[in-house]
């Protein structure tokens, strides 16, 4: 019975060891510059914000970012963002849980717990990492036009449900691509089996 269960054994212990560590390390992270007297965003939200200001620039948009503008309205202590402006209009708020990093770690997790060979693992992890940057970024820049062009018309839906799904579909689909193509293993199962 062990010899049947071992790889899904193995993988779940993979999976979270590599979630809750790197979950952990970034909790560490992020608490280091919530808990500082005058709360600051943290380096990687900020750059989130810089990303998407620039590609509402390339769309025409003239942008503009007010750093840590949690300072200029009462907040949590824990809840720092940066406020995206294009063309004078308030576009989005970006905050920690914003930037992505929760939904890297979990893919990242995954990647690690049910493995491959080292050189395609090594590969495709930043690619994907490059890939949910991206979606993420074209998520905020939606979510962002969404209150700039139409005054927030079904904002609250979108950022709720509509746009994270799209980003937890992109995660499943780059799951899907290492499962099936990518991690160097034999395929699971043989074409014609049933």
């Amino acid at each position: 019975m062990w010899q049947e269960f071992k790889p899904t054994i193995f993988f779940l212990a993979k999976f979270f060891g590599v979630y809750l560590a790197l979950s952990w390390l970034y909790g560490l992270y992020i608490g280091a510059f919530d808990t500082q007297a005058q709360p600051q965003v943290d380096p990687i939200t900020r750059e989130v914000a810089q990303h998407c200001t620039q590609t509402g620039n390339l769309l025409g948009y003239e942008p503009f970012v007010l750093e840590n503008d949690h300072l200029n309205r009462e907040t949590p202590p824990e809840q720092t963002y940066d406020s995206i402006w294009f063309d004078g209009v308030y576009a989005i708020s970006v905050e920690e849980g914003c930037n992505g990093i929760n939904i890297m770690i979990l893919f990242l997790a995954f990647i690690i717990g049910f493995g491959g060979k080292l050189i395609n693992t090594v590969i495709f992890i930043p690619l994907g990492i490059l890939f949910i940057h991206l979606a993420n970024i074209g998520r905020l820049l939606l979510l962002s036009l969404l209150n700039v062009e139409f005054e927030g018309t079904a904002y609250h839906f979108f950022h709720k449900y509509g746009f994270t799904a799209v980003i937890y579909a992109a995660v499943l689909f780059l799951w899907y691509l290492w499962v099936m193509r990518f991690n160097g293993r034999k395929p699971l199962l043989k074409k014609g089996a049933p």
